[in-house]
């Protein structure tokens, strides 16, 4: 599985010079086993005065059978928070660590079935008093059960006029569409070779990013089409299912 990495029209806040959280690294990743429960582990460092913190999880790109979980200072929240319910405090010269959990052990109706595979969390940290010269963006990688050549990064844009991506090709239980906000997708239709569309899915996203399941469609070739708001079909694209 390929990493994808959408790039928000809109930026959370911009970087500064006199930005005073540090994080080291600021990019972290763990090689690890998917059966079981992985942390990822960054140190931060308030080298300036008295903060009050907070965070936003800005991307969360992992396979759909995975969680992930985001821990200040305070606590891990869960895994469905992209912000935490409380601040947390972060003296003058504070050093501790802040870290990712990733759960690929996917225990799907009770049973456990690890899913190997990799997974990119951003988490943008900032003060709720003076965010322009505390914060600072740690990333999160995890590669787990898989080679690195699978662990590709992709950089993509849904803000760059006529962008479309369809990835992993070949995809096995899911595959990724990616479409800039111009091309105004309404939905997307999956087609056999004999032309007909087997499943049709409503564009329903705010990032320009969304995945469907195939896990019920037999082995083979299909075409992936994108469809705008005139019925017109603006991107296709041939997938191999394995």
């Amino acid at each position: 599985m390929k990493k994808f990495i959408v790039i928000p029209a809109l930026v959370l806040m911009a970087g500064s010079a006199f930005a005073q959280i540090t994080l080291t690294p600021n990019t972290a990743e763990i090689v690890g086993d998917p059966a079981v429960l992985n942390e990822v582990h960054i140190d931060f460092h308030n080298e300036g005065a008295n903060q009050t913190m907070t965070w936003m999880r800005t991307v969360n790109d992992i396979p759909p059978e995975w969680k992930s979980s985001v821990c200040d200072f305070n606590l891990c929240w869960a895994d469905f928070a992209d912000e935490p319910d409380d601040y947390f405090d972060a003296p003058a010269d504070t050093i501790g660590t802040v870290y990712v959990k990733f759960d690929a052990r996917n225990f799907h109706d009770g049973a456990f079935n690890p899913m190997p595979g990799c997974g990119t969390v951003e988490v943008n940290f900032f003060s709720v008093l003076d965010s322009a010269n505390y914060n600072a963006l740690g990333v999160f990688y995890a590669r787990l059960g898989v080679d690195a050549e699978d662990c590709k990064t992709i950089i993509a844009s849904p803000s760059l006029e006529n962008s479309f991506l369809i990835y992993p090709n070949p995809a096995k239980n899911t595959v990724n569409a990616v479409a800039s906000f111009s091309a105004n997708i309404q939905h997307a239709d999956i087609i056999n070779t004999t032309g007909y569309i087997v499943r049709s899915f409503n564009w329903e996203t705010a990032s320009g990013k969304m995945t469907f399941n195939l896990n019920d469609l037999p082995t083979g070739i299909y075409f992936i089409r994108l469809v705008n708001a005139d019925n017109a079909s603006i991107y296709t694209e041939k997938v191999i299912i394995e």
